[in-house]
């Protein structure tokens, strides 16, 4: 008997030839497809590796010119289907000849489904087919799969297609007319797309919401007793007069220790990761949301850990706890491994979500030695596994409750008694607080009374993690793809920032949108339709029926968009301009705008005189602050990187107030001015000033702020430097051979 098993990657094509053979697979060719070729007894395997999907979707070459008028023909226009590796139908059908049994094991999921369905649709033969199902590309779980076969889901695949279809039809014909109206074609075109566009409106409303934002001031009144803070009980206060007539009725009062309350505080240990949780705690350790799946995808498809694409937050009763730790005794986390084993009972914590499809995500091998992003994320999966299987947490929380006259104060401590899951899992752990050592009754008479002036704070930006959560919650895309919208957003220029912020590009296409009410931006229309190919998948609704129903909405959104053409491309340029301006140009008062390229900032004045130009950094985000340079009156702008403190910089690069800040003494080589430089991946370094004919170069610590100190070192005459930490400051030599802290001060 011979049978073909079609796998989605080279890689996982290796991993089910190495576990289901019984002596090894050969490799050969057929045509230009490589294939994995195995025996066990009487029995012949093929294994086909594919790329991903073999057929793309387009539409026909008469819509190739982009113009208005076609817009409403294309809304009902099939798709065109096209072959990804050229005769590859041939070379499938040459293989299947003399094949009994064709076994699809691509991903199980609905990409996985589709591309499964779109290859067996090529064979023009009858032949049985059947379906592998598994979460992890390991041999126990492979055979198991491989012993217990199921029936293709071509309702599954059907929703994958009809997801594939709505998403081209919608992104094209709504990026087109967008292009179009805006004159933005070419490199330059508007992308503009079903799940992108709400996602990106998502963003563009919570910066509104920044901007519009106006602070309120509030005070808070305490007490410092011995380095203690008891908070008044009645904070926040509204007013100042509130604030004193507390104090002139506590002023020179003896404060009366009145009750302590202790009760033993449970803090729970976290929920198994789904993929929302995973991207959330990867870019808290600070991976972004595409890398952190990207290496997911790579350790899933290397045997190291389940699928990472699962919406599942309860652990399958047929997953042994026990038997994942035996298998990870060797990782580098083995001391904690052997720990966990006599202190817990493995009783996994539950999340909310429980689907049949895959479990959540946890490591099902050690990892080889490797460095990087990739172990921080192995890391992560394999602590948080260890963490749903560790007991809850204990502390101890205390409350002191101190009484001056008819006002009382309170100062709440937290001592961690047990830290359970905490030791495995040391992220978002709550800081512990000492008690005083008071007793109920003491009277206090040695206490300083403190006001401070607050202001309310503007909500929070989104944060990469944050924003698939919120994306999550609204139903816009799913597991697999919420990442990839994001992703999309950075490419096309609308956002930037992680928080992120929304560029001026990005907030011209929200507005244009949302003057012109065209309901695109609106998650509650993408969301229905998710729910739409969720029906197709569980038998609830034909494909045609939805597809049909996502074209008639679309007509509607087309026509709404033709009976405003004009006013929208008006729109979009008039905010695009309004967003661009950071101030007025102080030689001729007319507006300043900043530009930006894909390796370039600049500012500009655009008035008739055209008398302003500089370049600004290429590297963190700038913000325009209301001062003027010290030295030249130009504005001075904030530039925040991602680890280190923001500097404050003139507009022009060449300033004495910048280059007294870079100019950190003279190059020992050649008599030059050594300058603090950033590459172009934002990385710091000092250089000669007479480059490229000095290549002299130092480096520098990576996060602080840099001064020079005029200083230079006793050993070598290299200049020294003073670099500010957030915990301190130290004066370190430049010269690389001698690099050195000559001096630490730590900050109180």
């Amino acid at each position: 008997m011979k049978t073909l098993i079609i796998a989605e990657k080279a890689s996982s094509a290796i991993r089910i030839a190495s576990s289901l053979s019984e002596s090894g697979f050969k490799r050969t060719k057929v045509g230009s497809i490589n294939i994995l070729k195995y025996a066990n007894g009487e029995n012949e395997y093929y294994v086909l590796p594919l790329s991903g999907h073999i057929i793309e979707l387009d539409f026909p070459d008469k819509f190739n010119d982009w113009n208005i008028e076609t817009l409403k023909q294309m809304v009902y226009e099939e798709p065109v289907k096209k072959l990804k590796i050229k005769n590859f139908d041939a070379i499938l059908n040459k293989l299947v000849s003399d094949v009994d049994l064709v076994i699809v094991a691509t991903d199980y999921d609905r990409e996985g489904e589709l591309i499964g369905v779109e290859t067996i649709n090529l064979i023009n033969k009858k032949i049985v087919v059947k379906r592998a199902r598994f979460s992890a590309l390991t041999k126990q779980e492979l055979q198991q799969s491989f012993s217990n076969l199921h029936d293709v889901d071509y309702n599954l695949a059907a929703a994958a297609e009809s997801r594939e279809i709505i998403d081209l039809v919608w992104g094209a014909i709504l990026t087109r007319f967008f292009s179009i109206e805006t004159k933005r074609l070419g490199k330059n075109f508007i992308s503009v797309g079903r799940v992108q566009s709400p996602t990106l409106a998502i963003l563009a409303d919570k910066e509104l919401e920044i901007r519009n934002f106006q602070p309120e001031k509030y005070y808070e009144l305490s007490l410092d007793v011995n380095g203690f803070k008891f908070s008044y009980k009645g904070n926040p206060l509204k007013t100042v007069e509130e604030v004193e007539e507390i104090v002139q009725n506590i002023k020179n009062k003896e404060a009366v220790l009145e009750r302590i309350t202790t009760k033993e505080k449970i803090i729970s240990r976290p929920i198994p990761f789904n993929t929302t949780e995973f991207l959330k705690e990867a870019n808290y350790i600070g991976i972004g949301v595409e890398r952190a799946m990207t290496i997911a995808e790579a350790l899933y498809q290397n045997g190291k850990i389940s699928y990472p694409r699962t919406d599942n937050t309860v652990y399958p009763r047929t997953l042994s706890m026990r038997t994942i730790l035996e298998n990870l005794k060797n990782s580098h986390l083995k001391n904690e491994i052997k720990k966990l084993e006599t202190e817990s009972r493995l009783i996994p914590s539950r999340g909310s979500v429980e689907t049949s499809d895959h479990p959540p995500i946890y490591p099902v091998a050690p990892l080889e030695k490797v460095g990087g992003d990739y172990f921080k994320i192995y890391d992560l999966i394999l602590r948080r596994f260890l963490a749903t299987i560790a007991e809850n947490a204990k502390a101890e929380e205390k409350e002191f409750i101190l009484k001056v006259g008819n006002y009382e104060f309170s100062y709440t401590s937290l001592v961690i008694n047990d830290k359970g899951w905490m030791k495995y899992y040391p992220f978002h752990q709550p800081r512990e607080k000492e008690p005083p050592s008071f007793e109920k009754g003491d009277v206090i008479n040695d206490y300083k009374i403190k006001k401070e002036e607050k202001k309310t704070t503007p909500p929070p930006r989104y944060s990469q993690g944050s924003l698939v959560e919120k994306m999550e919650s609204l139903n816009l895309g799913t597991k697999s793809t919420r990442h990839e919208i994001i992703k999309k957003l950075y490419d096309r220029d609308f956002i930037e920032g992680n928080p992120i912020y929304v560029k001026p590009l990005g907030m011209a296409l929200v507005e244009s949108l949302k003057l012109n009410k065209v309901e695109i931006v609106e998650p509650e229309m993408t969301a229905r339709l998710e729910k739409d190919m969720d029906k197709i998948a569980n038998g609830e609704k034909r494909e045609e029926e939805v597809l049909n129903e996502s074209r008639e909405l679309l007509l509607r959104v087309v026509d709404e968009l033709i009976s405003r053409a004009g006013t929208i491309g008006k729109k979009f340029h008039e905010t695009l301009q309004n967003e661009k301006i950071v101030g007025k140009c102080p030689k001729c008062g007319a507006p300043l705008i900043m530009e930006s390229t894909k390796d370039k900032r600049y500012i500009k004045c655009i008035g008739e005189a055209n008398d302003l130009f500089f370049f600004l950094p290429r590297e963190g985000k700038i913000t325009f602050t209301d001062e003027r340079c010290p030295d030249c009156g130009l504005p001075l702008i904030k530039v925040y990187y991602k680890k280190r403190a923001p500097e404050v910089r003139c507009i022009d690069p060449k300033c004495k107030f910048n280059r007294d800040r870079e100019e950190l003494g003279k190059c020992p080589v050649d008599g030059g001015t050594l300058v603090l430089r950033t590459n172009k991946r934002g990385g710091r370094f000092v250089g000669c000033s007479n480059y490229p004919r000095c290549t002299f170069t130092a480096s520098i610590p990576k996060n602080g702020q840099v001064f020079p100190t005029g200083k230079t070192c006793e050993i070598d005459g290299f200049p020294i430097v003073k670099v500010v930490f957030k915990k301190g400051e130290e004066e370190i030599c430049l010269n690389p051979e001698h690099q050195k802290s000559l001096k630490k001060t730590k900050k109180e």
